[in-house]
């Protein structure tokens, strides 16, 4: 999953964490605003009353020399003047032009503090004939003071520092977990970071772990049941292939027990080299699934490579012969090669046999060998029907074959045993017709 995935769930858990958190808190202040508004225009208004009914018991005048006193001591302007009198509405009307309003509605609604233009006035009764009008300038709510900002950027502060901790709290697990999923096969490590969490975040980590182990459990049960599989093959494999060897040197084996002591000798001398062959092909047959079963590293040494190939066409001239596949060997004398003489010789008599098999009604198998900078590069050239697609494709898959009854291990052995040296396995067709098959293998420091 991307990053940009997790920035987005961790603002989908942030944003409306913190939208809330704003909205409340300004819902909040804003409630207090108006509360400590009413509360200083009630204030006010009491305010008035207490200096009506301190006028009223004193029995103070309603003079100007009244009014100035109480502005001093209440540090508000204050008008006291009969209500008849024509001055007092003199006075309401030559206010100045920010107070007319206030001052007005004020003394048009007796005991209700108006506020208007910046002003807030309050018009009480001292008693039927005389009037008291305090007029203030509108107290600065704690909304609009610094401390009040103060407080709200500390408190937003920490929200925002709130939301980010319960928010990683989840995204951060969530990414950890992600980037492991995919990997969750090869994944070795015996913890993960969360699971130890008593919420839905360490139940999730729990049922991965729990996951990973089904994995492994059912790959160790797959593994096994794959080499069953695989040694169930190979034995039905081995017994197949070493049944037609055994029978022929059971047969020879009766032949020469059941020979007349006049005819021992002539007996022997047609039946030793098919003994001699068919026990060479079940030793090669057991090297073969030997190689399969435990490969071992090449044992290099210096070899000619057209004596190798000279004792592999004689090994299988027979063969040959009984096929109709004639055998042309143009290798040159004197190709010195790197290499485990033994396990070259086993791939090449599996190219050998296979040229050989494909072409059941006769045909010619030419041999030839290139030397050059790149290294040696052994060529089998046949003249039968050459590769399908899908031997192309997977002729060095292990079990691949299209052949009745084979077993599909001769070219992967091949391609296993150049692959140890170095070097490669090339197959493909002729454009005259015909299969060819490539054993590269790469260039010996010791013979440029």
């Amino acid at each position: 999953m991307p990053p940009r995935h997790f920035r987005s769930l961790w603002l989908r858990i942030a944003i409306p964490f913190l939208l809330f958190v704003a909205a409340g808190s300004l819902a909040l202040v804003a409630w207090l605003h108006l509360s400590a508004v009413h509360e200083s225009r009630s204030l006010f208004a009491a305010l008035a009353r207490t200096n009506a009914e301190f006028i009223r018991s004193a029995r103070l005048a309603a003079s100007e020399r009244t009014s100035e006193s109480l502005s001093r001591v209440l540090g508000m302007e204050v008008y006291l003047w009969p209500r008849r009198d024509a001055r007092f509405s003199e006075i309401v009307r030559t206010a100045a032009a920010g107070k007319m309003d206030a001052m007005t509605e004020a003394h048009r609604v007796p005991g209700e503090v108006w506020a208007r233009g910046g002003f807030e006035a309050v018009a009480v009764g001292v008693s039927e004939e005389i009037e008291l009008l305090l007029v203030r300038a509108s107290e600065a709510r704690f909304i609009f003071q610094p401390q009040t900002v103060g407080v709200l950027g500390a408190f937003w502060g920490l929200s925002l520092a709130l939301a980010w901790t319960l928010a990683r709290g989840v995204v951060h697990p969530l990414r950890l977990l992600a980037r492991r999923l995919p990997h969750i096969e090869e994944d070795m490590e015996a913890t993960l970071p969360g699971a130890e969490r008593a919420d839905e975040i360490g139940q999730l980590a729990r049922a991965y772990l729990g996951t990973r182990a089904q994995l492994a459990e059912e790959r160790l049960r797959r593994e096994q049941a794959e080499r069953l599989a695989i040694l169930g093959r190979m034995v039905t494999g081995l017994a197949h292939e070493i049944h037609n060897p055994l029978s022929a040197i059971r047969m020879h084996a009766q032949l020469l027990e059941s020979a007349l002591p006049g005819h021992l000798e002539e007996t022997a001398a047609d039946s030793i080299p098919v003994l001699l062959d068919e026990t060479m092909r079940i030793e090669g047959l057991v090297n073969q699934w030997m190689f399969l079963a435990r490969p071992m590293p090449p044992r290099m040494a210096v070899g000619d490579l057209c004596q190798i190939v000279k004792e592999m066409v004689r090994a299988h001239g027979g063969t040959a012969a009984h096929a109709g596949v004639k055998l042309v060997n143009d290798l040159p004398a004197g190709v010195q090669v790197c290499v485990d003489a033994r396990r070259l010789a086993q791939a090449i008599g599996n190219v050998l046999l296979n040229a050989i098999q494909a072409m059941p009604m006769g045909g010619l198998l030419t041999i030839s060998v290139t030397n050059d900078e790149s290294g040696v590069q052994l060529a089998f050239r046949d003249s039968g029907p050459g590769f399908s697609e899908a031997a192309l494709a997977h002729h060095a898959d292990l079990f691949f074959s299209e052949k009745e009854g084979g077993m599909g291990i001769g070219l992967n052995v091949c391609a296993e045993i150049l692959k140890a040296h170095g070097g490669a396995l090339r197959v493909g067709n002729r454009s005259e017709g015909g299969g060819e098959v490539i054993l590269a293998l790469p260039a010996s420091p010791l013979f440029p």
